[in-house]
Order: structure tokens, then C-alpha cells, then sequence
């Protein structure tokens, strides 16, 4: 089974070279054929979430690579003068998780309510807020549809002095 596996793989990756530097592939058995396609049709192996969403991607491996398109669109963002073939990659990337139905949602800049379905790394005394405030997103909120399927984690700014001890500041918030 394995070496008609090993086979299918090898055949599959001749694909990637030009037609003049592929190798003929040998004439392959009713019988191997027969075991491929009962090896294809078999369920995912054992440790591989099988898709709950449709789109042919478990949900959790779903929210990884919107993460890291994100996190990638964001670096993009930073650089003086980036490579058009970067930059236009990591839109098309973007717009097909966006046709696919998928919403990458950014908290930086907005004020943060308790009640929001979001995890809080840390809250950090900022001088100049007036209200608690998301300054930084670690890793974004992601949405299949109206669903959500990752929690945005972000650090919040509380008004307050950063000189100040920390149960200085907690009084004055509970006053």
C-alpha cells in the first residue's frame, strides 16, 4: 500500500517540471489502481480534523492562515517600499479568504468594552486615553460568515499615570 502510494506522489510531482525534463511514468495495474482509490476514499488520518464549514479547511487551520495573512499584510504595511509581487500576493490571499466568506477583524484604535467577545492579554496604563482603548491586536477576531471562529486577543490602554503603583491605578478605576 505505501509503495503505490510513494508512486501516486512521485507521478503527481513530475507535474511541476516542463514536459521535457519529465520522466514517462510506468503503466500502473488494475490491482494498484484499485488500492489507490481505495486509499484516497478512505476518511482523513487519525490526528486531522475533518472540515465543519464547507470550505474544505477545519476551522482552527482555517483561523492559522488568516492569522498569518494578516500578520504578513501588517508587515507589508511597515516596509519603506515593498516588492509589488508581495504586495499583490498577500491581497490576492486576502480577497480569496474574503470571497471564501472569511472576515479578518483588526481591533487597534477602537474603545474596548468588557462584554466584547474578545481575550484580554494584558491592560496597560497609557497617558492620554480617556477610555479604555484596544491599542495593540495580538491576534485578530476571525469570522466564517456570522460565526466566529477565533477570539481576537488584545492588549488594552486604561486612562491613567504609568508612574503610578498598579493598586493606585486599580482604586481609581473602582472609584
Amino acid at each position: 500500500m505505501g509503495r503505490v502510494a510513494a508512486r501516486a506522489g512521485a507521478a503527481l510531482r513530475q507535474w511541476r517540471h516542463p514536459r521535457e525534463f519529465r520522466i514517462e511514468a510506468s503503466a500502473w495495474s488494475a490491482d494498484a489502481l484499485a488500492a489507490l482509490a481505495r486509499a484516497t476514499a478512505d476518511a482523513a488520518p487519525p490526528g486531522i480534523s475533518a472540515p465543519r464549514n464547507g470550505s474544505g479547511f477545519p476551522e482552527d487551520e482555517l483561523a492559522d492562515v488568516a492569522t498569518c495573512v494578516w500578520r504578513l499584510r501588517a508587515r507589508v504595511a511597515r516596509m519603506d517600499d515593498p516588492p509589488r509581487a508581495v504586495v499583490h500576493h498577500v491581497e490576492t490571499a486576502w480577497d480569496a479568504l474574503a470571497d471564501g466568506g472569511v472576515e479578518i477583524k483588526d481591533h487597534a484604535g477602537e474603545p474596548f468594552d468588557p462584554g466584547l467577545a474578545m481575550s484580554v492579554a494584558a491592560y496597560q496604563p497609557t497617558p492620554g486615553l480617556v477610555r479604555e482603548q484596544i491599542i495593540e491586536t495580538i491576534r485578530p477576531g476571525v469570522y466564517l460568515g456570522s460565526r466566529s471562529i477565533q477570539l481576537a486577543e488584545v492588549i488594552v490602554g486604561t486612562p491613567g499615570n504609568p508612574g503610578a503603583p498598579a493598586e493606585a491605578t486599580r482604586e481609581t478605576r473602582t472609584r
